[in-house]
């Protein structure tokens, strides 16, 4: 029987980048040897994702920490002359204001299971979002309580702990095939791949392509 409903935030709730975001990347790329943004992007989130994996556990570091490294090295790496503490401030601004997915507003308006946010995020960051969106979740379990990141379990048997259930008790929504389908898994938690691009599908992943297909899916868990 499913008591409770696990969520990735950034990407799934609300959208992954926006406005601010993409500001920050052509601020870079303008001032930089990049060829292009993509360029740009690219590279950040390979350093970012490598961090987010690198520093878990004894020697977690909280995201504004991770992302400051990211821009200097960044900046360092395409000859750019911007200021990292301005472009991380930029960032901190985009997390805390991304606009939140229409579908994702009206389902956890409607569902009736609690549900708990389970992110990689500072806590500012992602209480300050929900403020501003007037989202109301049973929870928010981030990786700066947890001390670990997705795609390492720890920050789901974390989750776990904290909600006061079990694996088979919960179902977990997110946008990742890493950190929101395996790496849940790993840890004895049931996934659906929020899949909005619609996406191949691989072998034994259940897959939604919105919040509508993810609400058909629990009522045929109950």
């Amino acid at each position: 029987m499913i008591k409770a409903i696990f969520m990735d935030y950034y990407g799934t709730v609300t959208f992954e980048n926006g406005p601010i975001s993409m500001e920050v990347v052509k601020r870079v790329y303008k001032s930089s040897s990049a060829d292009s943004p993509e360029e740009v992007f690219r590279c950040w989130w390979k350093k970012y994702k490598q961090k987010l994996e690198e520093y878990n556990g004894e020697n977690f570091r909280t995201q504004h920490d991770v992302a400051l490294d990211c821009f200097k090295e960044l900046l360092e790496e395409f000859s750019s002359g911007e200021n990292p503490d301005e472009l991380l401030a930029r960032m901190e601004e985009h997390w805390c204001t991304t606009p939140v997915y229409e579908d994702a507003a009206k389902f956890l308006q409607e569902v009736s299971l609690p549900v708990y946010f389970v992110t990689n995020s500072d806590d500012r960051y992602v209480y300050e979002s929900i403020k501003k969106y007037d989202l109301h979740p049973e929870g928010v379990f981030t990786s700066e309580q947890a001390k670990y990141s997705k795609p390492r379990k720890e920050i789901f048997l974390y989750a776990l702990e904290q909600a006061g259930v079990k694996a088979e008790e919960v179902i977990h929504v997110g946008d990742s095939l890493d950190g929101d389908v395996r790496c849940p898994q790993e840890a004895g938690i049931r996934s659906i791949w929020l899949n909005r691009e619609d996406k191949p599908i691989p072998e034994g992943v259940v897959s939604a392509k919105g919040f509508s297909e993810v609400a058909d899916i629990l009522k045929r868990c109950q």
